[in-house]
């Protein structure tokens, strides 16, 4: 048995083992602990207000950058554009400012904003593939040649006869287009009369770094479809498209990985994407189509400027 003895040397035991910690504690070791503490806190709090400022210079830096972009393009911006109509065509989840600034370039080079037009889901939804490759069959009438048997691709090129022509058949596609209650485009603005030119705004690589194509098509939506549908459009009419890059599934990423015969400008959303939109249509217009921007794939940081 245990005996009152095994308790009493238990007892002893946990007590000195308590003074012992409560001594330690209380001298050598609190001032070791704490020291260690206060300097790992305040290497921390040192590391912390370096990177903020170096933050701030950054953030400095690029303000006066794009502030210097803007302010160079006005000298050979205007006139770029003079007398020539762009149809803007907003794809899914572009951002309102990066909109905003696409056109404000288009304006300040001399162009007009003929028709703005949302293009919707519909356009790459994996479950309505077989409803596209069906439904372009009835593009094909009003059109007097198509450059592919896809499906997807007719109907970028009906979207482009659409937007760029008169007439019959351009009202006929352009109700193709907007019909059924999950139509293909829906219209913001409408156009008078045909646009010489098109620019499609894409959205900004949320995933930048990461395998977006991937993630799209998790959520159902076929990059691909998208790059089809616009080498489409710029077959019949004269197309930029303006997006990102920064990822395998970006709408830019896909044209230049196929590498298809379609104007892009990468990095939308920042100044420089905005004013190389006007150069980039001036120069399709005239038979030069090119990939502008600093991402994979450009041939050139922007387009080439009227002599």
């Amino acid at each position: 048995m245990i005996d009152f003895r095994y308790h009493l040397v238990s007892l002893i035991s946990v007590f000195l083992a308590l003074a012992v910690g409560v001594v330690l504690g209380a001298g050598p070791l609190q001032n070791s602990l704490g020291t260690a503490l206060n300097d790992q806190v305040t290497s921390l709090r040192t590391d912390r207000n370096s990177l903020q400022a170096k933050l701030e210079q950054t953030s400095t830096a690029v303000n006066e950058r794009d502030s210097y972009i803007a302010a160079a393009a006005q000298s050979f911006i205007p006139g770029t554009l003079t007398g020539r109509s762009v149809a803007v065509v907003v794809m899914p989840e572009a951002k309102g400012e990066d909109i905003d600034a696409v056109i404000a370039q288009i304006e300040a080079a001399g162009g007009t904003i003929n028709g703005r037009y949302q293009a919707t889901t519909a356009w790459a939804d994996v479950s309505r593939e077989t409803f596209r490759s069906t439904y372009s069959g009835q593009f094909t009438g009003y059109m007097d040649s198509v450059s592919s048997t896809d499906g997807n691709t007719i109907l970028g090129q009906g979207l482009g006869v659409a937007l760029t022509t008169e007439g019959d058949k351009a009202s006929a596609l352009m109700d193709l287009l907007t019909a059924s209650e999950t139509p293909l485009i829906t219209i913001d603005a409408t156009a008078t009369g045909a646009a010489n030119a098109i620019v499609v705004i894409g959205p900004r690589s949320t995933t930048a770094g990461s395998n977006k194509a991937t993630a799209s098509a998790d959520s159902g939506q076929d990059p691909s479809a998208w790059s089809s549908a616009l080498i489409g459009t710029a077959t019949a009419a004269t197309t930029v498209v303006v997006g990102a890059a920064d990822a395998p599934g970006d709408v830019v990423a896909t044209l230049r990985s196929a590498d298809a015969a379609v104007t892009t400008i990468d990095s939308v959303g920042q100044v420089t994407a905005a004013v190389s939109t006007p150069l980039a249509l001036a120069a399709t217009a005239a038979g030069t189509t090119g990939a502008y921007g600093f991402d994979n794939g450009a041939d050139a940081v922007m387009p080439p400027t009227a002599s």
